[in-house]
């Protein structure tokens, strides 16, 4: 087993939330608040494991180095800390370098570790900048979604000339490793205008070398069945509502990932692009089943088999309550394995046979998946409903 870890920290609390938010986070930024969850973040790095489970399943990765510079236990260092939330950028600077503090006595910093941080465009400042690097943030997650005023203004996400302000900053600061993030299918954003959006950036703004690209939550639609029958799949006649608002959505998508193509981005998952060797170490970690170690509310990790997930209550989560599931047996890691692959690369030929291939073939015929290699890769208009065609061929 690789001995690497990767961490992630949640931090919940944003200048507004965000309509379109499904992630454990309040729009707060009241002081006292955040101090007391940062101090309670800080005091579950330093106690993990937090529960008889973890503790009995050999949880020996949160044992901390010894000696230093040897890395974890056993062999191995963190590779990648990822602050994400929530709007990580409203932290002091005292929060966050108390937090790596902690960490790096917890666990050995790989000498190329990745510290990712999220911000939105108004946290960008020379102040900020300067500060965050000191403290060994190498990467920033910056949230654009969209140029348009009129639809930023909508969801309470500032203005385009608090973008552009972020992005020249982002340049003289000298930070390279710049991930953007944008959504499809926001309010008052007409068709083709991320694409522009996207080019636009990448026109004036070259070191940007990380892309993703969402497609706006209620668009998928989990709840609706599509009827199975025993030898066909029969698709309803209210298509839209599984996912495909308009087919505008998917022509958008296809457009974006062909720019982004011919800029020397790839893609490397369904919603991430990036120029080789900027490909996001935490996003690959979850993908590749790599051992995560996460902290705060409403935080998943995974370690020795063991998945976990701190609640998304505050009250339950300073009361340091966990739910933990054991993925102890094959069944369980092969759906993993599964859903990671089909994001990613594809699914492997050697995992056919335990597949429905009548269905998978199905797929195929309709254009949802595709062959290639020998591997069973996603068409484009199956990334808008993944989860159900995984459900179908499990």
């Amino acid at each position: 087993m690789n001995k690497n870890l990767y961490s992630y920290i949640h931090i919940p609390f944003c200048d507004q939330k965000c309509g379109y938010c499904r992630f454990a986070s309040i729009g707060s930024t009241q002081k006292f608040q955040i101090s007391k969850y940062v101090h309670s973040l800080v005091d579950e790095v330093r106690t993990s494991p937090l529960t008889p489970l973890l503790q009995e399943r050999g949880i020996g990765v949160f044992v901390p180095p010894s000696p230093v510079g040897e890395g974890i236990q056993g062999g191995g260092y963190l590779k990648s800390i990822y602050f994400g939330g929530g709007t990580p950028s409203v932290l002091e600077l005292s929060q966050i370098k108390m937090i790596l503090d902690t960490m790096e006595s917890k666990y050995c910093f790989d000498p190329d570790i990745e510290i990712t941080l999220e911000t939105t465009p108004i946290n960008v400042t020379k102040e900020n900048l300067q500060n965050w690097k000191k403290l060994g943030i190498n990467r920033i997650s910056m949230g654009v979604q969209t140029l348009s005023t009129k639809s930023l203004d909508e969801i309470g996400r500032g203005n385009k000339g608090d973008i552009i302000q972020a992005l020249d900053l982002l340049q003289e600061r000298g930070i390279d490793n710049i991930s953007l993030d944008f959504i499809i299918g926001l309010p008052y954003v007409e068709k083709g205008e991320i694409k522009k959006d996207i080019e636009y950036i990448l026109d004036a703004y070259s070191f940007i070398k990380h892309i993703s690209v969402y497609l706006l939550e209620e668009y998928y639609n989990e709840d609706k069945i599509i009827e199975t029958k025993y030898d066909k799949v029969t698709y309803p006649d209210d298509w839209n509502k599984l996912g495909i608002k308009d087919e505008d959505y998917l022509a958008e998508y296809r457009e974006i990932k062909k720019f982004l193509k011919s800029r020397g981005f790839h893609s490397y998952e369904i919603s991430n692009f990036s120029q080789p060797g900027y490909e996001c170490k935490h996003n690959q970690a979850y993908w590749n089943h790599s051992q995560i170690v996460a902290f705060g509310l409403g935080a998943y990790g995974y370690t020795n088999g063991v998945r976990y997930r701190n609640s998304d209550s505050f009250n339950e989560y300073y009361k340091r309550e966990k739910k933990v599931q054991e993925l102890s047996n094959s069944e369980d890691l092969f759906l993993e394995k599964i859903m990671f692959q089909l994001r990613t690369s594809g699914i492997e030929q050697s995992l056919y046979s335990q597949l429905d291939t009548n269905k998978i073939n199905l797929f195929i015929k309709d254009g949802y998946l595709k062959e290639e290699n020998s591997v069973i890769k996603l068409e484009d208009k199956g990334v808008l409903v993944m989860d159900y065609i995984l459900k179908e061929i499990i």
